[in-house]
């Protein structure tokens, strides 16, 4: 499902990730880019990046695929935050009354944006804003405000404290 471009730097996986904002700079430098995320409504493979229109666990063969290939140099998360985040805590108990395993549900995503990191034995990270994750997997290594980084992305100025969970050699925080 990938094209194979031997002349690529490497192979970057980005997980649960719709739009292009994390892909360019790694297709910009050299890297092939495999982005997985049921919103895509169609697989395509087109100038380095393939969209692939599934979960991660229908990624499943693809991703086994690509670790084994030994050419993963970096996995992202951004696993969905509409049932974790708490900045929406006052409509947790409406949701658990809708579905007590909401939260559980969303852990297994953050929770196979993990695994597939751990898994690559590549660098990898997984990010969302401050929530009930840290009650599941423990504090961030990492945490920082988007909104002091306007000036690299205008149109994503929001000020949601945000934490990004690290392995495979990045960095923890001192």
């Amino acid at each position: 499902m990938i094209a194979a471009n031997d002349n690529s730097r490497g192979i970057v996986i980005l997980l649960c990730n719709l739009t292009d904002a994390m892909a360019l700079p790694w297709l910009d430098g050299g890297y092939e880019v495999v982005m997985i995320d049921p919103q895509h409504g169609e697989t395509t493979v087109r100038d380095g990046v393939t969209r692939f229109a599934g979960t991660i666990v229908e990624a499943g063969d693809l991703l086994g695929r690509l670790i084994r290939s030994g050419r993963v140099v970096f996995v992202a998360g951004f696993p969905p935050c509409t049932d974790v985040a708490v900045s929406g805590a006052r409509w947790f108990e409406a949701k658990r009354m809708a579905d007590p395993y909401f939260q559980a549900k969303a852990s297994i995503v953050a929770e196979q944006c993990r695994m597939t990191g751990l898994l690559s034995g590549a660098p990898w990270m997984w990010e969302n804003p401050v929530s009930v994750f840290t009650n599941i997997f423990g504090p961030a290594k990492h945490t920082f405000h988007p909104h002091e980084y306007t000036q690299f992305c205008a149109d994503d100025n929001y000020t949601k404290k945000t934490c990004l969970r690290v392995g495979g050699g990045l960095p923890h925080a001192a």
